[in-house]
């Protein structure tokens, strides 16, 4: 029953992840120079969106596997996060921090040169992402939880 639900959040967490990776695909470097119209930005809107929500489900997903192996969960997020080191999921507690904070930046910059940074980091870090992503799909089977390709 419990490994359903893990599942289940780990089925919404691929999701979030194929829409980002559909992104990714379709990247255009973003011009500050340019002047965008509404129906161009609307591609880097669902860009930031998709990045967000995949941070999001990822980090959520490492919390319901912790309290799945555990039944519990951590007082942090840098420790829950050195749990998933430990496993095997994630490399780089810093990455996933870093990956929160743009975040978090992402709802407030407007600037056009912070956007055009933003948006490459928002590529480079989604690579990592979709790493991590493989990582835990393995470690699901692993465990004998089978994960719908």
């Amino acid at each position: 029953m419990r490994s359903g639900l893990i599942l289940n959040e780990f089925k919404n967490l691929k999701k979030g992840c194929n829409l980002l990776k559909a992104s990714i695909e379709r990247f255009s470097p973003y011009d500050p120079e340019k002047l965008y119209t509404p129906p161009e930005l609307e591609y880097y809107d669902s860009l930031s969106f998709r990045f967000e929500k995949s941070v999001e489900l990822i980090l959520g997903f490492f919390k319901g596997l912790e309290i799945f192996i555990n039944a519990k969960s951590s007082d942090t997020l840098r420790d829950r996060l050195l749990m998933m080191q430990k496993m095997g999921l994630i490399d780089d507690i810093g990455f996933w921090l870093e990956a929160r904070l743009l975040r978090n930046k992402i709802a407030h910059v407007y600037l056009p040169e912070q956007l055009e940074d933003i948006y490459n980091e928002i590529v480079n870090k989604s690579r990592t992402i979709f790493e991590s992503l493989g990582r835990i799909e393995k470690y699901l089977e692993d465990a004998g939880i089978k994960a719908v390709k």
